[in-house]
């Protein structure tokens, strides 16, 4: 695309207010399309997926303070249809995710996609050239924007740190959504063994299903799957399941004080427990009885904060070379934005969500 071609104006979604619903959701017609400045990148967004942050942050219930009047959501890809001054590192044509932390440093939330910058939910958006990251061979945009947040943390969770995966290991991984769902499929194309767990044994089949039928069956190692409402104690199961009953070696938390005690109980001892989010309720003992938990397995609580460029880019090489594509749930179009966010907040879905734009 030329720069005659690029529209002066676009469309793009606003979050408007810090409503308790998704009305806060607004689309706007009409703005200006700008052009990229020096190391600057225009970029044509054609799809993107929605995570829990991004809900949060449209009904007002994120846990962070974040922006007013912001462009939502953080995931995202598209192509490139101009470059600023002195970008040398891409061109017309080339298919592009945007990373989820724009600035260098990944402690600062002003750097967020969709939280303390504007996202992606837009038909064009500058970005800096370093913030980009090519999109795997072989994926298209649909595929691609499911990447740069769930895929990255999971990819960080289970690859990063002290505890690097190795063959044959057990990572237990909660429910069905993006982040888990991915990390089964990188767990068993390393492979280790995933254990992953739902309240539905249709959700479960569907994750089965899909691994088996990728790739060389998704890899060396192998699925397990747990239905919790069955097995309420499910980390018992989990006991059952790994080699004379040791535990695991790693836990993706996500569900929090509803869920980290019997993380902790399934644990091998040694093992690490990557703690990603807070989804679940309740209390589960207090910080004494979590704190008394890890020092009796001499345990590792690791707090993971999505991951880096680099991670992204480790991450793209990995699906490549093992041809791991995710699950998409359901697409839907632009100005279904809403209907989009709705759907995914009754969480009933498996995979990721996406919106193309």
């Amino acid at each position: 695309m030329t720069a005659a071609n690029i529209p002066k104006t676009h469309r793009e979604y606003r979050v408007t207010s810090a409503s308790k619903s998704f009305d806060s959701l607004q689309l706007k017609e009409g703005v200006e399309t700008r052009t990229p400045k020096a190391d600057e990148v225009l970029v044509r967004m054609h799809a993107v997926s929605l995570n829990n942050r991004d809900l949060q942050i449209a009904n007002g219930t994120y846990p962070s303070p974040f922006e007013t009047n912001i462009i939502p959501v953080s995931d995202g890809a598209g192509e490139v249809v101009a470059v600023g001054e002195g970008v040398k590192n891409w061109k017309n044509g080339d298919k592009v995710m945007p990373i989820f932390t724009q600035l260098d440093d990944p402690s600062l939330f002003a750097g967020t996609l969709g939280g303390g910058c504007d996202g992606v939910l837009t038909e064009y958006r500058t970005f800096p050239a370093h913030a980009l990251v090519r999109v795997p061979e072989g994926y298209s945009y649909e595929q691609a924007a499911t990447l740069p947040c769930a895929a990255v943390t999971v990819y960080n969770a289970i690859f990063g740190g002290n505890q690097p995966l190795k063959p044959g290991a057990f990572v237990v991984l909660q429910g069905t959504g993006g982040v888990s769902v991915f990390g089964a499929q990188l767990v068993v194309a390393a492979g280790a063994n995933a254990i992953i767990t739902s309240s539905s044994d249709d959700k479960l089949k569907r994750v089965s299903e899909h691994i088996k039928n990728s790739h060389n069956h998704g890899g060396a190692g192998r699925l397990y799957t747990i239905n919790y409402k069955t097995h309420p104690d499910w980390d018992k199961e989990v006991l059952k399941i790994t080699k004379d009953g040791r535990g695991a070696d790693k836990v993706v938390e996500i569900g929090g004080a509803g869920t980290l005690q019997k993380s902790l109980a399934c644990l091998r001892q040694g093992g690490e427990i990557d703690d990603i989010g807070y989804l679940a309720g309740g209390v589960s003992g207090g910080v004494q009885a979590v704190l008394g938990g890890l020092l009796s397995k001499a345990a590792t609580l690791r707090g993971i904060l999505v991951g880096s460029r680099k991670h992204l880019e480790d991450l793209v090489d990995f699906l490549e070379t093992g041809k791991i594509h995710p699950i998409i749930d359901r697409t839907f179009g632009f100005d279904e934005a809403k209907e989009a966010y709705t759907y995914m907040s009754k969480a009933t879905l498996v995979g990721k969500v996406v919106i193309k734009v």
